[in-house]
């Protein structure tokens, strides 16, 4: 099957973009490079084409019932107005099915941007057909619009020309809005720790918008650059610290667990963890600039306590950045040998992410 065109694929062929593959879809990766991207986000404001994600929307009496017993972040900790990171999990091995931000746009309305969104579909209708959230409609919206991230130091700068009062929202927020003659939606994240926006909209005002920007002083951005400051935020992804068979727990994602809550994958989860984690997500600085790569064996004394899972040259540390899943029983602070099919690599076993300390 060949893979799936973003619907602004042209807007990026025409900037030059050089495209790859990635989860079935033809992506951006670099319009220039990903260091110069990078130093972009860094000190002016990038946007990139986020529409390979899926656009769910529940709406209705029962949406908040449904999506708080689909997922397992608790909803009572947002509110109208909020977004909140959550998981979807496996009933059999309580592994990440998928991992999405849920937009409470307001009481009866949520949109929620999975990767997956074929498998939270099913989700929903399943938890659906056992009666809680029957009352609402779940649709898959995904086609009919855009998502644009607007992200960097300018990014509220290059906001508040589109909507002044999006611009000041606080971290973490969404709103209804209307851009360019087009009514949707604006919210706020914190990409590489600093505030930035995501626009949902419909194509023809995306294509407008996204023109604007570039037009106001925003660089293109790619797949390359994006992966550049995941790693560095230690921020997880699916087909590398998520997955099946990985828990959220193990991933080190917690917070967007209410174990106190009734959630799918709940009862597969707490039996997964019952006799204690097997591993532990880390960061693996390098002494070098040589990164690691995804499969790399960690090795303390000649012995494998680990295995990378995602690897980029890190332009914070000047150094290799890798993640990587190791027993929990490493401490922080330990020395370890990445073995890859290129030779040995030294490193240190860190925290997610790496402390800016610990750079030099």
């Amino acid at each position: 099957m060949s893979p799936r065109r973003l619907p602004l694929h042209d807007e990026h062929v025409r900037l030059g973009a050089r495209m790859t593959e990635s989860g079935g879809w033809t992506l951006p990766l670099e319009y220039t490079s990903a260091y110069q991207e990078y130093r972009v986000h860094r000190r002016g404001a990038v946007v990139w084409d986020a529409s390979d994600l899926g656009s769910v929307r529940v709406e209705g009496p029962g949406a908040f019932a449904l999506v708080q017993r689909t997922f397992t972040n608790d909803l009572r900790r947002a509110g109208p107005g909020r977004s909140q990171y959550t998981f979807l999990l496996s009933t059999s091995d309580g592994g990440v099915v998928d991992d999405l931000i849920v937009w409470w746009v307001r009481d009866e309305l949520f949109v929620l941007t999975p990767s997956r969104p074929h498998a939270v579909l099913d989700a929903l209708r399943s938890v659906q057909a056992t009666g809680v959230g029957a009352d609402c409609a779940v649709t898959d919206v995904s086609h009919d619009r855009v998502l644009l991230a607007v992200q960097g130091e300018e990014a509220r700068a290059r906001m508040a020309g589109l909507d002044a009062d999006a611009a000041r929202l606080g971290p973490f927020r969404v709103r209804e809005t209307r851009i360019e003659g087009a009514s949707g939606f604006a919210a706020t994240t914190r990409f590489g720790g600093q505030t930035g926006f995501e626009l949902h909209l419909p194509a023809a005002a995306a294509r407008a918008v996204h023109r604007r920007l570039l037009g106001e002083g925003a660089a293109p951005a790619g797949l390359a650059m994006r992966e550049t400051h995941r790693v560095e935020a230690g921020v997880p992804r699916h087909g590398h610290e998520l997955g099946p068979g990985i828990t959220p727990l193990e991933a080190g994602c917690a917070a967007a667990v209410a174990l106190d809550t009734d959630f799918t994958g709940r009862d597969a989860l707490l039996a997964a963890h019952r006799n204690g984690s097997r591993r532990i997500l880390r960061s693996v600085l390098m002494t070098g600039r040589r990164p690691p790569s995804p499969g790399d064996a960690v090795l303390l004394a000649g012995e494998p306590v680990g295995t990378v899972t995602s690897g980029n040259y890190s332009p914070r540390h000047h150094r290799g950045l890798g993640l990587a899943f190791v027993r929990p029983e490493v401490p922080l602070g330990t020395g370890v040998t990445v073995r890859t099919p290129h030779g040995d690599l030294d490193g240190e076993v860190t925290t997610v992410p790496v402390a800016r300390e610990a750079a030099r």
